[in-house]
């Protein structure tokens, strides 16, 4: 059966020519179709810059997509304010409405780990495991923007200490689209680090770096670049 033609910009195929690799470019362009949909041309740039800030409305967007099949909670939204802190709210089959101020006290990504770590101020948090089930989305929301979707089903352990929760996600993270990634023997998520995040009033603010090779940074900014244009 014939392959379809693929049509690359340029310098992807330059860069392409320049490697040896037994990679068809039909499998590379799939791979590359992974990249746009976990970033555009802005979110990478900003990868690389260092600071990508998300606002609210991104993370409830991405929140409501969470919980759009869900029985048990029909609302959940968070409010970044100052001081490090997240307002969530959530409206619960069981428990009504809940509203709770959480301290961000980590948010750190490389290629050995994943974690989230919050803080919960009120003096005691209700029902374990609804929490358990609200503390991973919130958790994954924030994220998203930097990683694309993950699938809480693939791996996210969950651990309480008091009215502390540290969320790892690393596994789902790895078993997630971008994940799967390998440009030229080099795995983009690899090469992400995030070394904290800042709720500021109506944005998180993540502190970030993209440590890829210039050829593999050229190649995908390019392909981003063409879907931008396109």
């Amino acid at each position: 059966m014939d392959m379809p033609a693929v049509t690359l910009p340029a310098a992807v195929t330059d860069t392409i020519q320049s490697w040896s690799t037994e990679s068809p470019v039909l499998d590379l362009s799939d791979r590359l179709g992974v990249v746009k949909e976990t970033w555009d041309l802005q979110t990478f740039s900003d990868l690389q810059d260092g600071k990508v800030a998300v606002p609210d409305e991104v993370i409830n967007d991405t929140l409501a997509k969470a919980i759009d099949d869900s029985e048990r909670v029909k609302e959940l939204t968070i409010e970044s304010l100052e001081n490090h802190q997240l307002k969530v709210t959530a409206v619960t089959a069981k428990s009504g409405k809940l509203v709770m101020i959480c301290q961000l006290e980590q948010f750190e990504h490389d290629k050995d780990h994943s974690v989230i770590k919050l803080k919960a101020l009120s003096k005691q948090l209700p029902d374990r495991p609804m929490m358990s089930w609200i503390f991973s989305r919130i958790s994954l929301s924030l994220a998203t923007k930097l990683v694309g979707h993950i699938d809480p089903a693939k791996g996210v352990n969950m651990q309480f200490n008091g009215n502390e929760i540290t969320v790892d996600f690393h596994q789902a993270l790895y078993r997630s689209a971008i994940g799967s990634v390998e440009l030229f023997g080099y795995r983009p998520l690899d090469y992400l680090t995030v070394d904290s995040a800042t709720p500021n009033k109506g944005y998180v603010e993540f502190q970030t770096n993209m440590a890829l090779p210039d050829n593999i940074k050229e190649m995908i900014q390019n392909s981003l670049q063409l879907a931008q244009n396109s």
